[in-house]
């Protein structure tokens, strides 16, 4: 069992899902878990003293959870995909875990369009009334921009619309939405930063870039994807920080050799 840390000092370590496939139709990808590791990385999870605030919790206290034994993690879900509800949302209501989903919030766009990699092109998105379910379900929800677009790559009129677009979009689905984005392939640089602060965005998640502390800057929140694994050497490895670290470290060689 991983040594037990207790809040408002606890920086709480924020995992990455994408697809929750039910285990005979579950391709290789490191952007799969099949429905039955999920549910032992979240058994896991319980039996090794760790619980899930909410995000919204977390970024209300500057980035700390809130008081209470044992060690907090953040559960987060990008695209929202169909089988999230199906397969990821009664393992969290099972456990008592709490989580966090970022779709695409385009109407128009019903599967996955943007990605060549097969386990993802053509996957089914959750329709308005799948996200309501999810939130009605205590998942909150947040924004992945309008239509899955790079960020950076967008000229300053696409990228407010994407970034506003989707809050509006949003607005219209959840009772209580998250005023907080998901990067597109976690793609991020000073002036997607400038502009969701702009378009009214408190925080922003990234994947393996960003300081070690959430708190150090709420625009750029670091996350580690989490692949089809359950073991105990991968998911102590996972929640340790050690991972995170180096992730951090090769982060801070690239920023510094970029500058």
């Amino acid at each position: 069992m991983l040594p037990e840390r207790q809040g408002p000092l606890a920086n709480p370590i924020v995992l990455m899902y994408h697809r929750v496939c039910a285990d005979r139709e579950a391709p290789a990808s490191e952007f799969v878990v099949r429905a039955s590791t999920f549910r032992a990385q979240l058994a896991w999870l319980v039996e090794n003293g760790f619980w899930t605030p909410r995000l919204s919790e977390v970024l209300a206290s500057w980035g700390r959870a809130p008081r209470r034994p044992g060690r907090p993690v953040l559960l987060t879900f990008d695209d929202g995909y169909a089988d999230n509800l199906e397969h990821a949302v009664p393992a969290l209501r099972e456990l008592g875990l709490s989580a966090a989903m970022f779709p695409v919030l385009d109407p128009a766009l019903r599967t996955n369009a943007w990605d060549e990699a097969p386990a993802l092109r053509g996957a089914p998105l959750l329709g308005p009334r799948e996200l309501r379910a999810v939130e009605e379900a205590g998942v909150e929800l947040g924004s992945h921009g309008l239509r899955h677009r790079r960020l950076t790559g967008c000229g300053d009129a696409e990228l407010r619309a994407e970034l506003v677009r989707s809050r509006e979009v949003l607005a219209g689905i959840a009772a209580r939405p998250l005023a907080v984005l998901a990067y597109p392939y976690g793609d991020v640089d000073a002036r997607v930063k400038r502009a969701a602060r702009e378009a009214g965005y408190e925080a922003a998640l990234a994947v393996n870039s960003g300081p070690m502390e959430l708190r150090e800057d709420r625009w750029e929140i670091r996350r580690q994807r989490v692949i089809d694994r359950a073991g105990d050497a991968y998911l102590t490895v996972l929640l340790s920080g050690t991972e995170k670290l180096y992730q951090w470290s090769k982060w801070r060689v690239r920023t510094a050799l970029a500058s």
